[in-house]
Formats: structure tokens, C-alpha cells, sequence
């Protein structure tokens, strides 16, 4: 496993919230990354959907993840603009990202989100700040 990956890995595993709501790695290449998220009952809403606020948290993270592979520096969201498509309920989430302007100081991106079957399910674009080492 590349050093990439390690730092990648280690990312997801060593923050308890996203270890809680399930986020899983499964594509790791430095422009190139792809979250799932396996859903159950404790993600869902009271209309049995997942709740906006998982939506919301899956960009953010994949967001962070492909910023912080490239700037090999940690990130702080500024802004997040989400967009909600489809319901889903069961089954699993994919999400990816692809930078839209990239900064010294600031950083924008968009991600999407699918269900198993490629529909859209939610869409967001961050705006993040870069936090440089010294």
C-alpha cells in the first residue's frame, strides 16, 4: 500500500464520526477517489430515507479526502452547497470528486453521489481553505 493510501486510510479510520456513519474507502488513486457508504436504519429519516444531513457529510468527506490527497495538507470546509436529487433507502452510496479551481489559499470542488444503480441521488460543490503547514 502506497504512502498515499496509508495517509488516506488512516484518515477515514482514525475519525470516530466516520467510522460511526460507515464510510469506506474504496478507490484510492491521488485524483481518483471513491467513497461507499453501506446503508442502515440509523442513516434513515423519518420518511424511511437517508437523512440530508449523511448527504451531506458523504460530500464533505470525499471532498476533504481529494483535496487532502493533493495539497497533502489538511482542508477546512468554508461553504457547502448540497443538492438532493433522489431518495434512497437501501443498498449502497458512491461518491466522488473532481476539483473545480484549485488555489493556494482556498480550493473549489464538486462531488456527486449515486446509488447501486448510478442514479443521482445529491450533488454539492465546497469551497475549502487550504491549511499550510508553517
Amino acid at each position: 500500500m502506497s504512502v498515499l493510501n496509508t495517509e488516506l486510510h488512516k484518515y477515514i479510520e482514525n475519525n470516530p464520526f466516520n467510522n460511526h456513519i460507515g464510510f469506506e474507502l474504496v478507490t484510492e488513486k491521488k485524483d481518483e477517489i471513491l467513497l461507499k457508504l453501506s446503508l442502515k436504519r440509523e442513516l434513515l429519516n423519518t420518511n424511511k430515507t437517508v437523512h440530508g444531513g449523511v448527504h451531506a457529510s458523504m460530500l464533505d468527506t470525499v471532498q476533504s479526502i481529494v483535496l487532502r490527497s493533493i495539497y497533502q495538507s489538511p482542508v477546512a470546509a468554508m461553504n457547502l452547497d448540497v443538492h438532493y436529487f433522489s431518495p434512497a433507502n437501501s443498498g449502497h452510496l458512491f461518491a466522488k470528486a473532481k476539483i473545480l479551481q484549485k488555489g493556494y489559499k482556498l480550493a473549489t470542488i464538486e462531488a456527486e453521489i449515486v446509488d447501486d444503480h448510478q442514479q443521482l441521488i445529491a450533488k454539492g460543490t465546497g469551497i475549502y481553505r487550504i491549511i499550510r503547514k508553517g
